[in-house]
């Protein structure tokens, strides 16, 4: 079995994991069983969310639910949870970025999408691409993992790629870190 899919069938297990979780015992994910576990946790509940921040992306974990959760669970600490989510994402765009190879998904792009990769290279190496970089990662509906993994394909200077990506991420991650400490007050 190839890397990319048994990281696709770790990925997927982990997802029905917890959908099947929250289906048979929706307690199990409520405000108060979150609650309970940080208070047991706690002053390793933050260093958790770090850790999660910081490794969330190469499980392939999307950045807003831990942002929101982030916000939801440590409401005390909004200034630090965006730190840390920058962080995270920062640390997850570089990993895309640096190994764009690993477990060939280069090649397979490359085979199959031979004349897009060319456009995108001719359009991510330009000094104005740090706007297309931020303009992706401002939009929430298209994952910013997809243009970080782009820019390393295609060889966009690291520099502008991660401007682009604080750029458009910042108001983003703290829109959602704010609307994560509105959220929690909704929990059941």
């Amino acid at each position: 079995m190839d890397y990319r899919r048994l990281l696709t069938y770790l990925w997927a297990t982990l997802v029905l994991g917890v959908l099947v979780l929250w289906l048979a015992n929706p307690s199990a994910l409520s405000k108060e069983s979150f609650e309970s576990l940080l208070a047991r946790l706690g002053p390793w509940a933050f260093a958790g969310f770090v850790l999660i921040s910081l490794v969330r992306g190469a499980l392939l974990v999307p950045s807003t639910p831990v942002v929101l959760a982030g916000g939801a669970f440590f409401p005390d600490a909004i200034p630090a949870v965006l730190v840390v989510s920058m962080l995270g994402i920062v640390a997850s765009a570089t990993l895309l970025y640096r190994f764009p190879g690993f477990a060939g998904y280069d090649s397979m792009l490359a085979a199959k999408y031979p004349e897009q990769l060319a456009r995108l290279r001719r359009n991510l190496v330009k000094p104005g691409a740090v706007w297309l970089v931020a303009a992706w990662s401002f939009f929430p509906a298209v994952p910013t993992d997809l243009i970080c993994y782009a820019a390393g394909l295609v060889g966009m200077p690291y520099r502008r790629m991660i401007l682009g990506l604080v750029i458009g991420e910042l108001p983003l991650v703290t829109a959602y870190v704010v609307l994560g400490t509105k959220v929690a007050e909704f929990l059941p």
